[in-house]
């Protein structure tokens, strides 16, 4: 039976990790000026400056996932296989599983003046996070007897699952707050109307375990422990009858909204030239997604206290092996907890709050290098509530970018200190990027990594900025009787 639940237990992490494909992270443009509208999921004050007036982003979609729980056996994008496996990683460790996906719709930037500028769209998000305390595993296990003497030396044990999908509007807004010759300082706001689709969560603690005669033969007892776990009643839908239009009215009716917000500042310092658009360093900092989605909770929600005596492994077994459904489990977990409650209302589900600063560094003609550092703030400040973790932590992009063309190859460490090396096109309107090279090649490496896709369209080079023929402008200034102003000039890096 263990054998069935651990490719029951692989399947379901893989379903986690591709969560959200009928559902942030473009993450070689962070710092460009040619980010345009999709900067603003980094930085909202960053749509400023930027030498286009206009650009749209009709779609953009991106998924990342990173674990150590399973692999995914005969499967690269070069060459996908045919015969894909699931396996669960064998070895005595921390596990972990974090994945985030999104896609962008209609997304747009548009300058308002030489001073300010907004972007809107619409995107649908999803983030999970899995992590667990240490767990022996071995491809040898086959009943929970194995399990759970292989794991004695890691009682207690305790596991966190977090799930978080929304979809949402938003709106930014920026400005040049400070101007002067030696650097611009912009601001910037985003605010998101969300819609929560689909949230959970499963908090395990305090599992303890102890040897003990199961049947009149040596086994394993377990004494204790604590489970909570809920899901957003907008899943049960799915399982009611009723035509398909039904159930999504009735999906629909059990999602609720929230509001978000996103804010940051961008300094800029000058190059030594009379293009305005030309800068030397620019430098941000952003708070990104300070709020949560609410859900209620489904009828199917519980939370247990597992203090009855003998709670024996071959019981444990007996109890969960056949499940076909959630809402199989209460009943289920009647059979083995001391007591059980019913979770009412609703919960929430806090968005990955992190702290970003990014530094852009103009190196020589079209070459940059950018930094971009990701501080998590959620664990900080929500600590005592749900919440989903962003797996960004440092990320090294250097760059050669043009109007047309741009190749990058950002190399980034994540909070699970991943190392991954990856890369990026631009050509035209199309970006194309992955996270991890190694998805390419490797045949076992595509649970750690991901890939990205944006088409950006921007005005033709044949306009300025006031939509004049002459070329895409760019603002230089120089002194007339001591002061200083603007004029239309082509920029000296745009091809």
């Amino acid at each position: 039976m263990m054998k069935k639940t651990g490719s029951l237990v692989s399947g379901f992490i893989l379903l986690l990790i591709f969560y959200s494909l009928q559902a942030q992270d473009y993450r070689a443009i962070h710092g460009s000026s040619y980010a345009g509208a999709l900067g603003a999921a980094n930085n909202p004050a960053s749509i400023v400056h930027v030498p286009f007036k206009w650009d749209v982003t009709p779609l953009a979609v991106q998924l990342k996932q990173s674990t150590n729980l399973l692999t995914i056996n005969n499967f690269s994008l070069l060459s996908p296989g045919s015969n894909v496996t699931v396996t669960a990683n064998t070895g005595n460790e921390r596990r972990f599983l974090m994945s985030n996906q999104d896609i962008k719709i209609l997304n747009a930037r548009i300058r308002l003046n030489e001073k300010s500028a907004i972007a809107f769209g619409a995107s649908v998000r999803s983030y999970v996070s899995v992590k667990t305390s240490k767990l022996n595993w071995l491809d040898t296990v086959a009943n929970v007897r194995d399990f759970m003497r292989l794991n004695m030396s890691n009682s207690p044990l305790s596991a966190d699952i977090r799930t978080n999908g929304w979809a949402e509007v938003y709106g930014s807004y920026a400005r040049t707050v400070l101007e002067n010759d030696n650097g611009i300082l912009y601001a910037g706001i985003t605010v998101k109307v969300n819609r929560g689709l689909a949230g959970s969560y499963l908090t395990a603690a305090g599992f303890y375990q102890a040897p003990g005669t199961v049947h009149n033969q040596p086994g394993f007892l377990l004494s204790n422990g604590l489970l909570e776990y809920g899901y957003s009643s907008s899943l049960d839908a799915w399982d009611s009858s009723g035509t398909s239009a039904e159930q999504r009215k009735l999906f629909l009716k059990k999602t609720y909204s929230t509001i978000a917000i996103s804010i940051g500042a961008e300094y800029i310092i000058p190059a030594e030239s009379e293009n305005f658009y030309d800068y030397d360093l620019k430098v941000g900092a952003s708070l990104l997604d300070l709020g949560f989605n609410n859900f209620q909770y489904s009828n199917n929600s519980r939370s247990a206290v597992l203090n009855r005596s003998n709670i024996s492994d071959s019981l444990i077994q007996a109890t969960f092996e056949n499940l076909q459904n959630a809402g199989d489990v209460p009943d289920s977990l009647q059979q083995i907890a001391g007591s059980v409650a019913v979770l009412n209302g609703n919960f929430k589900v806090f968005q990955p709050a992190r702290l970003v600063i990014n530094a852009d560094k103009h190196i020589a003609g079209n070459f940059f290098i950018n930094g971009d550092l990701t501080i998590p703030l959620s664990a900080v400040f929500v600590k005592q509530q749900l919440f989903v973790r962003d797996m960004n932590l440092l990320t090294l992009t250097p760059r050669f970018e043009t109007r047309l063309f741009g190749f990058y190859l950002p190399a980034s460490l994540n909070t699970e200190m991943q190392f991954w090396l990856g890369g990026a096109l631009k050509a035209g309107p199309l970006l194309l990027g992955i996270h991890n090279w190694t998805n390419v090649f490797s045949k076992n490496k595509s649970q750690n990594g991901g890939a990205y896709l944006a088409l950006t369209f921007r005005p033709g080079r044949k306009h300025d900025e006031d939509g004049e023929r002459g070329g895409e402008g760019r603002l230089k200034s120089k002194r007339i009787g001591g002061k200083k102003v603007r004029q239309y000039d082509c920029p000296a890096r745009v091809m």
